[in-house]
């Protein structure tokens, strides 16, 4: 209710010539309406993606992302297998990212697993494997199994990207989004384990956005329960 009047407003194609900032709405209004699981968003978007593969042409540059991530977030596995090739056939960089970001929608568990093995697959370009994994560890449903690979691998990664950099920084981010005392002492034990001394602040600051994440499910909690 709260996103289709927008995407009523702005629907999926321009009327005539449009301003940047409403092509920029288009797409980001549909991907908040299809993440909330709004049905007639979901279909179109699967409509739109059948017809791109009849024919690429079919599906406008600006709303090809969008596109790709819903007909990933209402997937089967068959769409998984669709999207997973053509994130390994693609020649353009841009169009392989959206289909590898595509990857992490899914909302089938299996699937969410078989895109984390991806991550450290051939498949996937030694650059491009922290956004694969960061991108699951964004899907509400990947979270808890993206961490769990990051915690299974690290080895691999810290041989990585342990040495600094950025990856490093996005990869030690991924817990986050929790929001429990028992995953703020599952972080913190792993990170004493396995200490990442180029990315130490950006630990510290995972543990503490953890800790506002708990404060605030704790104050807010019930206010959110009753009025839902």
């Amino acid at each position: 209710s709260l996103t289709e009047n927008v995407v009523e407003s702005v629907g999926w194609d321009p009327d005539g010539d449009e301003p940047h900032l409403r092509s920029l709405l288009r797409s980001t209004i549909l991907g908040q309406a299809g993440a909330f699981g709004d049905k007639a968003v979901l279909d179109e978007a699967g409509r739109r993606f059948g017809m791109y593969l009849q024919d690429e042409s079919s599906l406008r540059p600006d709303i090809r992302a969008v596109v790709y991530s819903l007909a990933a977030e209402s997937g089967d596995t068959e769409t998984f297998e669709i999207v997973r090739r053509l994130a390994r056939d693609s020649t353009f960089q841009e169009e392989m990212v959206r289909f590898q970001l595509a990857l992490a929608r899914f909302q089938d568990p299996a699937l969410i697993g078989r895109a984390l093995d991806l991550v450290l697959s051939d498949e996937v370009r030694v650059q491009d494997s922290p956004r694969l994994l960061i991108a699951l560890a964004s899907n509400p449903r990947g979270r808890d199994a993206a961490w769990e690979y990051l915690k299974a691998n690290w080895p691999e990664f810290d041989r990585r990207y342990g040495g600094g950099g950025f990856a490093v920084m996005r990869l030690v981010s991924i817990p986050g989004g929790f929001s429990t005392e028992e995953a703020k002492a599952d972080v913190e034990r792993f990170f004493t384990d396995h200490p990442v001394p180029s990315a130490t602040r950006t630990v510290q600051q995972s543990l503490e956005r953890i800790e506002l994440n708990r404060l605030w499910l704790e104050a807010n909690r019930d206010g959110v329960r009753e009025w839902l």
